[in-house]
């Protein structure tokens, strides 16, 4: 069974630890140490003491905030050692990867057109692995591909993607939520139950190609009106 270290066991780390358990043998690391003992307890896995531990164990998945992504790689440069590094976080780019690791450091992104708690609640991710460096494309691949659908292209893709995405999601919550809070009678309650059930539920159907007839009805409408403007 393959080694393979994974850092961060924030929310989208512990779901990736979780769907990775079993199918590789994993060894977590995360500086909250209470939280990283928790997640290792409950799924079965190894933990580390440090990063020069899981440096040795074999490849490694950052799982961390943007933010923290160049700061773990300079941390490897250091250590002076060959380590594949397999970064999940969407918005630092393959080029900056690739400038900031030391030549012993090879890094490649995989990221993913998912949100962490749909992957809990057992929705199947994109994950786009990038295509280069080429020797670390089918690591990347063996590793992840019992967690999603797995393509290899551009990965830095996956910013524009999730940020549309995002976006207009949440341009759709606020305007609803603006609509009804004009009308009487109407309490947050119900609001929120409109955006989470009625508004996120025909999201998943259209994406499903699952619409009724009267979601059919307004779709066509929709496109007719985009076809004018």
């Amino acid at each position: 069974m393959k080694q393979v270290g994974l850092i961060g066991v924030g929310r989208m780390g512990e779901v990736l630890s979780e769907k990775l358990a079993g199918h590789i043998n994993l060894k977590i690391f995360d500086r909250d140490e209470s939280h990283m003992q928790e997640v290792a307890d409950s799924l079965g896995v190894q933990t580390a003491a440090s990063l020069e531990e899981l440096a040795d164990w074999g490849p490694v998945i950052l799982v961390v905030p943007d933010r923290e992504v160049i700061n773990v790689i300079k941390d490897f440069n250091q250590m002076g050692r060959p380590l594949s590094v397999i970064n999940v976080a969407t918005n630092v780019a393959q080029p900056v990867l690739e400038m900031t690791a030391s030549p012993q450091v090879k890094c490649i992104g995989a990221k993913f057109v998912a949100q962490a708690r749909e992957i809990a609640l057992g929705a199947e991710p994109v994950i786009i692995v990038n295509e280069r460096p080429a020797e670390l494309v089918e690591i990347a691949r063996e590793i992840l591909a019992p967690v999603g659908k797995i393509f290899v292209g551009s990965a830095d893709v996956v910013t524009y993607i999730n940020t549309q995405a995002a976006e207009k999601a949440l341009t759709a919550a606020v305007m609803l939520e603006e609509t009804l809070r004009c009308q009487p009678y109407i309490n947050t309650d119900m609001i929120k139950s409109a955006i989470r059930q009625v508004a996120a539920g025909v999201l998943k159907a259209y994406a499903d190609d699952d619409l009724g007839p009267f979601a059919r009805e307004i779709v066509r409408a929709i496109k007719s009106k985009l076809r004018k403007a």
